[in-house]
């Protein structure tokens, strides 16, 4: 039995407190907050339960189920490990239930291997359904940043679950791209790296059917190692058959060519370059080539450049911020190198609130002079947002 239970015991049928009982900040502040929400709620003091009440609520609590919940809690919802030291959730809980006092452990450490322990039953639930399931697994792989710079490795499945009719999806795992071929380094080999050891820790190599991703270049060599890895163990898999690309990263690379490309000519041989779909550093050269035609100056990109400018120099002060905003009941969004769809949507947001735009040029010309949008740009603007809509 837990040496919380004997001084409760002795607390609370006796009146007796045990030495070293004296409650820790957590439950001080937890007892305090207890005693506040009863008294708001118009009680005048908290009654202690007759033994028999007591017990019949503590028969009602299912400590696997709060854990469960927890979990579910803190993973979703992006909690804390340390939460369970929250007076508040504990006075939340004992209100609903006054004997849940011991309900959720204090120790540091407890939630995190909650949440690890979980994990493991989960990833072992999907295991089976995955072994199990009647069709081909599909895998989809995606590189993606976090804001602390850090990159990872997106690894999800498509498949079909036993004795249903509806696909389902699932993360099979997020690991981190380190950079073993180099600093930043996504390479194909790379991403194998990380790819081969979920596969072998589902077990699910027999079963692989296609495999979505972007179209760089890198993930032509991972699908050409996972062909091989499969052939080593007796599977025959086609990495160019097999191989299924992003139609919206075409339709990206396209749109932002007929964006940002400075001839006829160079858009066309753009086109014909995904066409061919081999050219494995054709997505970097393309990009760095928009990004160096950028650093030259946006309003080289005039009339887009002028309005990126302009969203720059609203966004660059608190002040200039939020007198727009009032103004014209939101602010501009910015363009983005990765979302397609961040022009268009900068373009609609523009031209629905042009006349608050025309008001801060106008305001702050002297700084917007060389951005300063003219009635023909403005007709540019709308013509490109129509050009853009179908996509």
């Amino acid at each position: 039995m837990h040496h919380y239970t004997f001084r409760n015991h002795l607390l609370k049928i006796h009146s007796v407190e045990a030495a070293g009982s004296e409650p820790n900040s957590t439950k001080k502040v937890r007892t305090s907050l207890i005693k506040e929400a009863f008294n708001k709620a118009g009680e005048i003091e908290v009654t202690k339960l007759q033994e028999r009440e007591e017990q019949v609520l503590r028969n009602v609590l299912n400590p696997k189920a709060a854990m469960e919940a927890l979990v579910q809690l803190v993973t979703v919802r992006n909690l804390p490990y340390n939460c369970n030291t929250w007076p508040e959730l504990h006075a939340l809980l004992m209100a609903a239930n006054y004997t849940a006092e011991e309900l959720i452990n204090t120790s540091h450490g407890h939630v995190q291997k909650l949440c690890s322990n979980s994990y493991a039953i989960h990833e072992d639930i999907l295991r089976k359904k995955l072994q199990s399931s009647p069709a081909k697994l599909h895998l989809s792989a995606d590189v993606w940043s976090a804001p602390n710079h850090k990159a990872f490795l997106g690894i999800c499945v498509q498949f079909m679950q036993e004795g249903t009719k509806n696909p389902c999806q699932a993360l099979l795992a997020l690991p981190e791209l380190p950079g073993i071929d180099g600093p930043g380094s996504h390479s194909g080999a790379e991403q194998w790296k990380l790819l081969q050891p979920v596969i072998e820790e589902y077990g699910i190599s027999r079963q692989l059917g296609y495999i979505t991703g972007d179209n760089h270049g890198s993930n032509d060599v991972l699908c050409r190692l996972l062909s091989h890895f499969l052939d080593g163990r007796g599977v025959a898999w086609n990495a160019r058959h097999r191989r299924i690309r992003c139609h919206g990263h075409i339709v990206n690379l396209c749109v932002q060519a007929f964006l940002f490309m400075d001839s006829k000519e160079a858009v066309l041989e753009a086109c014909r370059q995904i066409e061919e779909m081999d050219q494995a550093s054709f997505n970097i050269d393309m990009m760095q080539g928009w990004k160096k035609r950028k650093e030259r100056g946006w309003s080289q990109l005039s009339p887009l450049g002028k309005l990126h400018n302009t969203a720059i120099h609203i966004r660059a002060n608190d002040y200039r911020y939020n007198l727009f905003r009032r103004r014209a009941g939101k602010v501009l969004g910015l363009d983005n190198d990765t979302r397609w769809n961040s022009w268009f949507l900068l373009l609609d947001a523009a031209l629905n609130k042009e006349e608050h735009i025309k008001w801060y040029q106008d305001k702050y010309y002297d700084a917007l002079v060389d951005d300063y949008l003219a009635p023909q740009d403005w007709q540019n603007l709308r013509e490109t947002q129509n050009f853009l809509q179908p996509f």
